[in-house]
C-alpha cells in the first residue's frame, strides 16, 4: 500500500497488471491526485484505447488551457505501446526519460509487462521508471499475503470460512510454477479471490462456508481458466498456455476440451474473417462489423492483422488441418487422447501466433 501510495504522486507514470479493480483504483486514486475537477474538461486528455505512440505525443504536446496548472494525458489500453519495446520513438524516449514541466501522462495497460531482458519493461527509460518507483504493478499478491486477503475480504463480506476455508481457497485459486519437477505458488490475483468470495457470500446466505461450497464455487472459476489459456497462446506465451490448460483440465476434465476447441475454432474463424473482408476492401466500421467487433474493439485490429499475415496462405491450411485434427481426436475418431490432442495444439497455436 506505501508503494502506491508513493506512485500516486509521480506526474509520469505507469500501472499494469491483470487486476482490474486494482487498475481502476490507481487509475481514480491518480486523477485525484493530479487532475483538477473544475478544469478536467478543459485539461485532460483520455486517448483512444490501443493508440499508437504519435498519438500519445500529440496528446501531450497539447498546451495546457490558461489557468490550468498543466495539461493530464490518460492513455488506456497501452499494451500494444510496449509491444515492440525496441521501436520506441526517439521523441517519446527523450520526453519519457525527462518528463517536461506543465504535462503530466498516465499510462495504463492491462496484461502484466514483463520485465525481462529484451521485454517491455527490461530496457531504458522503463528500468529507470521502475528505480524511480514510477511503475505500479497491480495483479498478483504474493503467496504468503494470499490468507490474509482472503481472511480480510472474508470479514469484509460477513463470511464464516472456518478454520481451513482460506486454506482451501489459496489451494484452489493460486497461481503455480513447476521448479525441479516440485510445484511453487506464484500467488494469486485478488480480483479473482475476490469473485470467489462473492460468489459464496451469495451461495451461503449468512451459513458458514463449506468445503463443497468452495469446490463449487472454484470450479465455476473454470471458464475464466479457459479465456487464460487462449490469451496466452495468443501472445505465444507457450508456458503460461499449458499452466492453463493444466488448471482448466483439472477443473472439468469432461467439459473443458470442447470448450476449449470452441476458442481455438473461433480465433481462427475471427481471422479468416478478416483475410476475407480485407480482401474484399473492407475498411473502417464495415470491417469491424464484419469480423463481430464493435467500435470500442478496433485496437485489437493490430493483433489481428499480425496473426493473419502470419497465417496467410499455407499457415491458414495448416491451421485449421490441426484445428480439424484436434475436434476429431476429441469426439473419439482418432487413436489419440484428448489430453495429448489439446497439448499438441496448444504448443502448435503458440508458435503459430507467436511467430
Amino acid at each position: 500500500m506505501a508503494a502506491a501510495a508513493a506512485w500516486q504522486d509521480h506526474a509520469f507514470a505507469l500501472v499494469h497488471g491483470e487486476d482490474g479493480d486494482g487498475r481502476r483504483e490507481a487509475v481514480a486514486a491518480w486523477k485525484a491526485r493530479h487532475v483538477d475537477p473544475e478544469w478536467a474538461d478543459f485539461s485532460l486528455t483520455v486517448c483512444t484505447e490501443g493508440c499508437p505512440w504519435p498519438e500519445v505525443l500529440a496528446a501531450i504536446q497539447e498546451a495546457a488551457p490558461l489557468g490550468a496548472e498543466a495539461r493530464c494525458v490518460i492513455v488506456p489500453a497501452a499494451d500494444n505501446l510496449f509491444a515492440r519495446a525496441k521501436e520506441l520513438p526517439g521523441a517519446i524516449k527523450a520526453m519519457l526519460d525527462k518528463p517536461p514541466q506543465g504535462v503530466k501522462l498516465l499510462l495504463v495497460a492491462w496484461g502484466t509487462l514483463s520485465a525481462a531482458p529484451g521485454k517491455a519493461l527490461g530496457a531504458k527509460p522503463w528500468t529507470d521508471w521502475a528505480k524511480a518507483g514510477r511503475i505500479l504493478k497491480v495483479g498478483q499478491i504474493d503467496h504468503r499475503e494470499v490468507p490474509a486477503f482472503i481472511e480480510a475480504k472474508a470479514r469484509e463480506l460477513g463470511l464464516r470460512l472456518g478454520p481451513g476455508g482460506a486454506r482451501l481457497l489459496q489451494e484452489r485459486l493460486s497461481n503455480e510454477r513447476v521448479m525441479g519437477g516440485r510445484k511453487k505458488a506464484e500467488g494469486a490475483h485478488p480480483g479473482i479471490l475476490t469473485r470467489a468470495l462473492e460468489v459464496l457470500q451469495l451461495m451461503a446466505d449468512g451459513a458458514p462456508i463449506t468445503e463443497a461450497m468452495i469446490d463449487q464455487a472454484t470450479f465455476r472459476m473454470a471458464g475464466e481458466r479457459a479465456f487464460a489459456w487462449k490469451n496466452a497462446w495468443t501472445r505465444g506465451d507457450a508456458g503460461g498456455a499449458l499452466r492453463a490448460l493444466r488448471e482448466v483440465l483439472e477443473d472439468d476434465p469432461s467439459g473443458a476440451p470442447l470448450q476449449l476447441l470452441g476458442q481455438a475454432r473461433g480465433e481462427l474463424t475471427r481471422v479468416l474473417d478478416y483475410l476475407d473482408a480485407t480482401a474484399s476492401g473492407l475498411q473502417g466500421p464495415e470491417l469491424l462489423d464484419a469480423i463481430g467487433f464493435s467500435p470500442k474493439q478496433a485496437f485489437l485490429l493490430r493483433d489481428l492483422e499480425t496473426a493473419a499475415r502470419r497465417l496467410k496462405g499455407p499457415g491458414i491450411q495448416r491451421a485449421v488441418r490441426r484445428v480439424n485434427q484436434a475436434e476429431r481426436d476429441l469426439k473419439g475418431l482418432a487413436l489419440g487422447k484428448s489430453q495429448a490432442a489439446l497439448l499438441d495444439l496448444t504448443l502448435f497455436l503458440s508458435r503459430t501466433w507467436g511467430g
